[in-house]
């Protein structure tokens, strides 16, 4: 018995650890999701994303909406190219997914433009019942600052305070998520946005977006494709 013992103990051990090395491994590639946006200004062309070194987009667009696409956790290497090549990108970095993210690429305001990769956490939880939640993101570096108004299509601004109020690019609130009731029939709400402290409307920052009990959306604020207004709102379903 005791022979037995000691040849079963050793292979007894050995199974143990492998467990421990697999459930390691399982808990450190944990899945996440991210999507891309390409808000930076004045390119004479489309541009490829790579992640990791491998082409997950072509041809991507100026203001084209995005869906998710699936990754592990962790850090990755985000490479923006212009369509076709692989040289010389537009933008390149690290970020850290975990759990559902937005990557905006943006350029930065004048007098000194750049471009560079933002990363957006995306809170996908439903909503609370008879709720939905709209999020602002404002990659127009020109429109200054602003405020931001959502409200049942069919209303107006006047008398009305915003939601959000000074918000400026990236700053002092990159990604707002705002707690709506179901807006009532016709089922939409208009996200209007004005230059911070009046009720002056921007060109261009008017959208009505129907939107359902439970569902999530987000509003990114974008300029022109070649900078400047006419400015444009750019509507991501996060949760449908």
């Amino acid at each position: 018995m005791r022979g037995k013992l000691s040849r079963i103990f050793p292979f007894a051990i050995a199974l143990i650890c492998l467990a421990s090395l697999l459930l390691a491994v399982g808990c450190g590639s944990s899945s996440a999701r991210y999507r891309f946006v390409l808000a930076a200004t004045g390119l004479n062309n489309n541009v490829d994303l790579q992640v990791d070194g491998k082409t997950v987009q072509s041809a991507v667009g100026y203001g084209q909406t995005a869906t998710y696409h699936s990754s592990s956790s962790g850090s990755h290497k985000f490479e923006i190219f212009p369509a076709g090549t692989t040289s010389n990108p537009y933008a390149s970095g690290t970020i850290k997914l975990s759990g559902d993210t937005t990557v905006i690429m943006q350029s930065t305001p004048q007098p000194n433009p750049s471009i560079l990769l933002s990363p957006f956490s995306d809170e996908n939880t439903a909503p609370t019942t008879g709720n939905v939640k709209i999020r602002i993101i404002d990659s127009s570096p020109s429109a200054g600052l602003v405020d931001v108004y959502v409200i049942p299509t069919g209303t107006t601004i006047g008398g009305l305070s915003p939601q959000i109020s000074g918000m400026n690019f990236n700053n002092p609130q990159p990604g707002q998520y705002l707690t709506l009731p179901t807006p009532p029939s016709p089922g939409s709400y208009d996200v209007i946005v004005t230059q911070a402290g009046t009720q002056n409307i921007l060109n261009g920052l008017t959208g009505t977006y129907s939107i359902n009990a439970l569902q999530i959306k987000t509003i990114v604020l974008l300029d022109a494709s070649f900078g400047g207004g006419p400015f444009q709102q750019l509507v991501l379903n996060d949760l449908n």
